[in-house]
């Protein structure tokens, strides 16, 4: 009669590793596909970021652009300046 207490405690302990597997198996598939789902949305945003960076980045470009303009215009402005100056100084002298 000894026997038939370890063949059921062995049945049971055998029956509750099977039942962790298995649960273990669940959890890791649902583990799996919260993660793919991770890096999927990761990955969205990621391009999305990118497409967001690209835009800037030609927006940076046609700013750059119309700084060098407006340093030319500064530029001839204080040309012209400096050429006024220069013939009211003149007529002031004369």
């Amino acid at each position: 009669m000894d026997w038939i207490g370890e063949v059921a405690l062995a049945t049971l302990l055998v029956g509750l590793f099977a039942w962790l597997r298995a649960d273990l198996g669940r959890l890791r598939e649902e583990m799996d596909g919260k993660i793919s789902g991770l890096r999927e949305e990761m990955d969205r945003k990621i391009s999305a970021l990118r497409g967001e960076i690209s835009a800037l980045r030609g927006e940076v470009s046609l700013l750059e652009k119309e700084m060098a303009k407006l340093r030319e215009r500064i530029a001839r402005m204080e040309g012209l300046l400096d050429g006024l100056r220069e013939a009211v100084a003149g007529k002031q002298a004369a």
